[in-house]
């Protein structure tokens, strides 16, 4: 659950975006991949809002030293599960928490090589409260453009959301069965939240 409500936040954390004006060349650069996610995420076009995050990235932090040892079919399939999966679980939250959100106050990104981080702190109207949530997002950089990568709510001791998915699920899984195990359960999930959403 604490991994929907990251996904639900750093897509949520990135609806408003700094006014161009104020917007330095690099926080420029991180801005379109963010403005289509959301705008994607928001309209129901999830294919649109997967290709924003970064797959190659992600599915090597996921999967560790089986990224290495898996065939190429085998680290396609997982992009495309996890993505699918993702989009299946989380983005109809994020949907859901439009519906509160106030503002973001940004800060500027930090870039490092191909790595950018961004914070930022959400605020949320909920109907008996106001909350202020800050995120951390980190970007990668896949070929000349930038991607989400991960999301870390500050200040709750927790991890971030990639890790969380890598130790309580993936990791396990693998450790259990090996990477045809894990494939052949996400692809199980896969075809429960598509016959879900059918019927």
């Amino acid at each position: 659950m604490r991994q929907v409500v990251a996904a639900a936040l750093v897509l949520a954390g990135l609806v408003v975006l700094p006014h161009p004006a104020r917007a330095s060349g690099a926080a420029k650069a991180l801005e379109k991949p963010v403005k289509t996610l959301i705008t994607a995420v928001r309209y129901g076009k999830d294919s649109l809002g997967i290709k924003q995050l970064a797959g190659e990235a992600q599915a090597r932090f996921l999967l560790g030293e089986a990224y290495e040892k898996a065939t190429e079919a085998q680290r396609a399939e997982f992009i495309r599960l996890f993505h699918q999966l993702f989009a299946g679980i989380a983005f109809p939250k994020i949907r859901q928490n439009f519906e509160h959100l106030e503002t973001i106050l940004y800060e500027p990104p930090e870039i490092e090589g191909d790595t950018a981080k961004m914070k930022s702190t959400l605020v949320i109207l909920h109907p008996l409260k106001k909350q202020e949530i800050r995120v951390e997002y980190t970007l990668k950089k896949v070929g000349k453009r930038w991607k989400v990568f991960d999301v870390l709510v500050l200040g709750t001791g927790g991890d971030s959301m990639l890790t969380s998915i890598r130790n309580d699920q993936v990791q396990p899984i693998l450790a259990e069965g090996g990477m045809d195990h894990l494939l052949k359960l996400m692809r199980e999930r896969a075809a429960e939240i598509e016959k879900a959403k059918q019927g």
